[in-house]
């Protein structure tokens, strides 16, 4: 077999070469296309900027430009099979067959050079025609997206016959399957937004209060009532029959603006009294019913979503909430500030002392912590991972059913990295725990 000349090499070289990059253009669009944010394309294209025009005709049939950039790896990639192999191939084969017969025995030199051939033809085909051009794509997705939509908006024509011909049966198989087909911008799962959120946090692309802000939104909507309210053993309530003056002191000493009030046992609530209704009715104290100062008080499940109850104080014009269980028992209380709270994280003010001192810092590293304390309420603060429940939703609860009892004073409780060591014991409930880590500083 005559060796092939100089020219023959150099085209065959050339062809292989435009194959690979072929098919590597279809790919970086394919990855540009789909990862561009339409609302970017949209503005740009507001602005008169021409290319970006050309991108948004693209991504408003972006399944279309799916199949037309399959359409081309799919060309390309048999191309490169046919062609590039064969032509590689005969390029080594008269290299191999000068060798020494002792190295190379003439009758495998035909079978080497083809082995060598496709091993070169797939280490292009993956670096230069695969890997390269996905990651151009990732990592300058705008300024890739507005390059390659006129080509594709070239291609897509010259092809579109072939193109609608794939997308059809696509779509036809998929009914066969009993498959929705998928809309051409889909909906974003919360996890996929919560990666994007912390890669883009990684990459300095966003503070650190956004990114936590932005997390908090993600997780507002998954949350229940009973996660963030103040436990029935945390509530200083009202009975209706106290004395004037032993509400002013209440008042006074909480710090609190609003109280439930209830008749003589604390599931029977009557309603809401507001200080400063109080403070007001003051100018005539000897006429003052507690009765007829209290508010109609919001009631909600243990168990509605916070969103709900969000949306329940706002259409009740309210910034308080009485949360009770299954069974109609008063389990808790949760104002818009603790909704909030769980938004744009800690809102202190000058009567927060007292939470102040349900955590405390201890000169170990340590924290000594109220058994009252919600978990969520403990993650936030320390920033650490005890698990949530709708079993529990205070620490005590968590620990209790951690050991399936109530532990006694002294008692160790390990989880994860976390050693629980408990301090008091009021009546039975775990009333103070310390909490310190085997592995880390605590917050």
């Amino acid at each position: 077999m005559d060796d092939p000349s100089l020219a023959e090499i150099g085209f065959k070289i050339l062809l292989i070469l435009f194959f690979v990059f072929a098919n590597g253009f279809f790919v970086l669009s394919e990855f540009a296309l789909v990862t561009v944010r339409k609302s970017w394309v949209e503005t740009l294209a507001k602005k008169g900027h021409r290319r970006a025009q050309t991108l948004l005709r693209v991504v408003n049939d972006l399944d279309n430009y799916i199949a037309a950039t399959q359409l081309g790896i799919t060309i390309a990639s048999l191309a490169l099979g046919w062609i590039g192999e064969p032509a590689l191939a005969a390029l080594f084969r008269p290299l191999f067959e000068r060798l020494p017969t002792q190295f190379l025995p003439a009758a495998a030199a035909h079978t080497t050079a083809i082995g060598v051939a496709f091993v070169l033809i797939t280490f292009l085909h993956v670096v230069m025609g695969e890997l390269a051009p996905k990651t151009m794509a990732l990592e300058r997705t705008e300024r890739m997206a507005l390059g390659v939509a006129l080509p594709m908006l070239i291609f897509y024509y010259l092809f579109y016959p072939f193109v609608k011909l794939l997308n059809r049966s696509g779509l036809f198989f998929l009914r066969l399957l009993r498959l929705p087909p998928a809309g051409e911008h889909r909906a974003m799962y919360a996890e996929e937004i919560q990666q994007m959120i912390n890669l883009s946090g990684e990459r300095g692309l966003l503070e650190a209060h956004a990114r936590q802000w932005m997390t908090n939104v993600l997780d507002f909507s998954g949350l229940l009532v009973r996660n963030v309210m103040r436990p029935r053993g945390q509530v200083t309530a009202i009975e209706v029959s106290t004395p004037l003056d032993e509400i002013i002191r209440t008042f006074a000493q909480t710090g609190y603006s609003r109280s439930p009030v209830y008749r003589e046992q604390l599931d029977n609530i009557m309603g809401v009294l507001y200080s400063k209704d109080l403070l007001l009715s003051l100018r005539h104290p000897e006429k003052i019913q507690i009765e007829s100062l209290l508010r109609p008080a919001l009631f909600v499940p243990d168990g509605a979503s916070v969103g709900e109850v969000l949306r329940l104080m706002l259409h009740s014009k309210t910034h308080f909430a009485i949360v009770v269980d299954e069974y109609g028992a008063f389990d808790g209380v949760v104002s818009l500030e603790d909704l909030l709270e769980e938004l744009v994280g800690e809102i202190r003010d000058e009567h927060d002392v007292e939470e102040e001192a349900r955590i405390i810092k201890q000169h170990d590293g340590s924290w000594l912590l109220d058994g009252l304390l919600t978990v969520r309420e403990v993650n936030r603060r320390l920033h650490l991972n005890i698990p949530e429940s709708d079993e529990y939703a205070t620490v005590a609860g968590f620990l209790m059913t951690k050991t399936g009892r109530l532990p006694a004073v002294g008692e160790r409780i390990t989880h994860q990295d976390l050693i629980f060591i408990i301090q008091q014991i009021k009546g039975r409930r775990i009333a103070r725990v310390k909490v310190e880590s085997l592995s880390r500083t605590l917050a």
